[in-house]
């Protein structure tokens, strides 16, 4: 049999106050209404028997539910931002919220429904997040709730949003090379229409740029898979001016080039340099001899976009709108020497 809640009448009866009294106390607000040996008592006995705010009554007084909806394209089965939901569920349950989340498996259609799912659960606010850096189109906020979004922005800026700094993580990538003194680099890209691409591409460009060295055919477009940048790796290592360094699209991608490496025989990093991008869980820092890679800032996301959700709903005063872009931080392993001596 299941115990039965404890009650303020319950605590009203084994303290010999009235019920009234006791809930003054409990909501707070017993300061020269109820005398302060009173309070104590009722607050020391209502340890003792173990009493539990009742959630219903609290959130109805309060006119919210103390939960956010959580709506995502695949990161509760993504590989590498889980960080960001662990994130958002921290600062969440910090400040006594709930998420509920939806995964809608990379079906843009059944986004309108997970939106109108949770807001029919009466959240008080709304994050939308993308496993992988994406421009929205079309989403909005439901009428009455704020609705924040996590690695995906809109092109206007009408929604808040937090994302990498993408461009500036292509820029780092390269300067971790062009430190070591390489000068034959090539960067093997991920999927074309992605605009994680378009700005990673950007900031080595502006790096080799910076460096005085041509960017030529050192751009080699591939997807964001093993074996796209395995095979795109093997292109670049049998050219008789092959690379010394090569910045792969992700951390699966450097993976593939590290294999294509191995495959004809050259070692990493003795013969050739590789740089990752994600830190991916459970595999860059597995890979020997340890992916010196890129960050993407998945917990900062996650926490940023759920602080910046709850100071909407507490009714602080904001500006509704505004991509912030985020550090993505270079971090170093194993896969980066200096070129070999020719």
């Amino acid at each position: 049999m299941s115990k039965r809640r404890v009650t303020s009448t319950d605590i009203a009866k084994a303290t010999g106050v009235s019920r009234s009294a006791v809930s003054l106390v409990l909501n707070g607000r017993g300061d020269g209404m109820v005398d302060a040996g009173k309070q104590a008592r009722i607050r020391a006995v209502a340890r003792e028997l173990g009493y539990v705010p009742n959630a219903s009554a609290v959130n109805l007084r309060r006119q919210r539910t103390a939960t956010i909806g959580l709506v995502t394209d695949a990161i509760a089965s993504a590989p590498f931002a889980g960080p960001l939901l662990s994130a958002a569920s921290d600062v969440a349950l910090e400040a006594g919220y709930m998420i509920l989340t939806i995964d809608t498996w990379q079906h843009p259609d059944y986004v309108d429904g997970a939106m109108a799912t949770l807001r029919a659960r009466d959240v008080d606010g709304l994050i939308y997040a993308d496993a992988g850096l994406r421009q929205i189109e079309g989403l909005e906020a439901p009428l009455g709730i704020p609705l924040v979004l996590a690695n995906a922005y809109v092109a206007d800026d009408s929604l808040p949003a937090f994302i990498p700094d993408d461009e500036g993580g292509g820029r780092a990538a390269a300067e971790l090379v062009l430190r070591a003194g390489h000068r034959r680099i090539a960067f093997i890209t991920g999927n074309p229409d992605s605009p994680a691409t378009v700005q990673r591409v950007r900031g080595l460009t502006a790096a080799l740029n910076d460096a005085g060295l041509p960017v030529g055919d050192s751009i080699v477009p591939a997807l964001y898979s093993l074996s796209s940048n395995h095979a795109a790796a093997l292109e670049l290592l049998r050219r008789p001016d092959r690379p010394t360094a090569i910045l792969a699209a992700n951390d699966r991608g450097a993976t593939g080039v590290i294999l294509a490496a191995a495959s004809l025989g050259l070692s990493v990093p003795g013969d050739l340099s590789v740089v990752g991008y994600d830190d991916e869980q459970f595999l860059a820092a597995e890979v020997p001899p340890g992916l010196t890679t890129i960050a993407l800032p998945h917990r900062e996301m996650g926490r940023r976009a759920t602080a910046d959700l709850l100071a909407r709903i507490a009714g602080e005063d904001r500006p509704y709108g505004g991509t912030q872009r985020l550090h993505c931080v270079p971090v170093v392993r194993g896969t980066v020497a200096p070129p070999p001596v020719a």
